[in-house]
């Protein structure tokens, strides 16, 4: 039995998660012809590949002898190449042979595949097998998900960290329940875990799930020697110095007043931000997530996973649209979860559907309907709470936070800790 034919088996019994489903299912196949009409009428954002011209300009610099960071008038870095060194080498193939269009074109088809690789990976490990015309229509999908489509036409890296941790979701399943089998998934996931963070540091959030097995947490720590030599070796020490400035800079421009949401922009996502310290929030809601790691027992691995993955848009300091294209494989975990147990399915799809909708969604709350109902505009203070991509990051959130807390018991972990005390160093109770 397909996968969507068992979803409509389920109409009976759980009509409104089959109803969400289906209505998922038709805008995320109908909105690529939205978005051309869209581009049509000049709304919509054409595919100018903007960041890969960031990139490109990197790859170019370093080619010919100049610094890979450029400074704005300010003293900042806005606009310009804002990766650690070492990942010029990714975009160095897709440069080098090709004009710009055509270099851009290659690196979100690439980029792109590999999502749809890693997403069939993570299924397919979840113990679901997907007809071929699922695998074709998942790919046409993903083409209608909104922040996948933004991702795509700046040319931006999303695409490629969301396909790597989908493979870290699917080699962590993969591992097994009780997580003692000796196998490499483990490992695997961990080095997966640590490629996205070496590549964009403002996922960090994403690497909860290595405090909850020390295998993985050891594969992601045995993947940063190679590639820091490998960075030091090709870029100098001088590069790794500017990068640091670079890392500062964002952290303090997180900080910063957002801009109103009428400056409406498609990757504008300040989730955080309505509330009076929302880097302080940021902070207790990390170690939240790493207490939960830390406590939860081995067979919680996978709502630990999503959790850590989903709260990424949320925590992170200086957040866009594109970064919900993560909340995909956390997703696909916890809607396996919630299928199992009988749970809440449909906090997630509707939660999908919220991230699709984002950016569009908070334009027509912030710039159309006070246009229509003039009243409306007397809750512009609050405009930072229509943004449905923050409510569709904290719903995920909210229901891997409470899965991974209901397996928790912290008697059990006392004792075990009490006796991995006696054991290590002879005390008693």
């Amino acid at each position: 039995m397909s996968t969507i034919a068992a979803l409509w088996a389920r109409r009976r019994d759980r009509p409104v998660l089959v109803a969400l489903a289906a209505l998922a299912l038709a805008v995320l196949l109908a909105y690529p012809f939205a978005d051309w009409w869209f581009r049509a009428q000049e709304f919509g954002s054409a595919f100018r590949f903007g960041d890969f011209g960031a990139y490109n300009a990197a790859v170019e610099r370093w080619k010919g002898g100049e610094g890979l960071y450029r400074r704005t008038d300010d003293g900042g870095f806005w606009g310009s190449y804002l990766y650690p060194p070492v990942v010029v080498l990714l975009f160095l193939p897709f440069t080098e042979p090709l004009p710009f269009r055509q270099s851009a074109m290659a690196w979100v088809a690439v980029t792109g595949l590999l999502l749809w690789l890693g997403l069939q990976a993570l299924v397919g490990a979840l113990g679901y097998d997907l007809r071929w015309f699922e695998r074709l229509g998942l790919a046409w999908l993903l083409a209608g998900f909104h922040p996948v489509l933004l991702t795509a036409k700046m040319g931006q890296t999303s695409l490629l960290l969301g396909a790597v941790l989908a493979f870290a979701g699917a080699t962590l399943v993969r591992d097994g329940t009780d997580g003692a089998d000796g196998g490499v998934w483990a490992p695997v996931s961990g080095a997966c875990t640590a490629v996205v963070g070496i590549v964009k540091m403002a996922y960090a959030p994403v690497g909860a799930h290595l405090l909850h097995d020390p295998r993985r947490l050891k594969g992601a720590l045995l993947t940063v020697p190679p590639v820091a030599w490998l960075s030091v070796r090709f870029f100098g020490l001088d590069a790794h110095r500017t990068y640091v400035e670079v890392l500062q800079w964002g952290i303090a421009k997180g900080g910063d007043s957002p801009r109103s949401p009428t400056l409406w922009l498609p990757p504008y996502f300040k989730p955080l931000d309505w509330l009076p310290a929302p880097q302080a929030v940021r902070v207790l809601v990390c170690l939240g997530i790493v207490g939960l790691a830390v406590l939860a027992p081995p067979r919680a691995r996978r709502t630990v996973f999503a959790l850590g993955v989903a709260a990424f848009p949320l925590v992170t300091p200086q957040t866009y649209t594109y970064y919900l294209v993560a909340l995909l494989p956390a997703a696909v975990v916890l809607l396996a979860v919630e299928v199992e147990r009988d749970g809440y399915p449909e906090l997630v799809v509707a939660s999908l559907l919220a991230a699709h909708f984002h950016a569009y969604g908070l334009n027509f709350f912030v710039n159309v309907v006070p246009g229509a109902v003039p009243a409306f505009a007397a809750l512009e203070p609050a405009y930072l709470l229509f943004q449905p991509g923050l409510w569709a990051s904290a719903t995920l959130v909210g229901l891997a936070a409470v899965r991974v807390a209901g397996t928790v018991d912290l008697d059990g972990t006392v004792a075990l800790a009490r006796r991995r005390v006696r054991s290590d160093g002879g005390l008693d109770d």
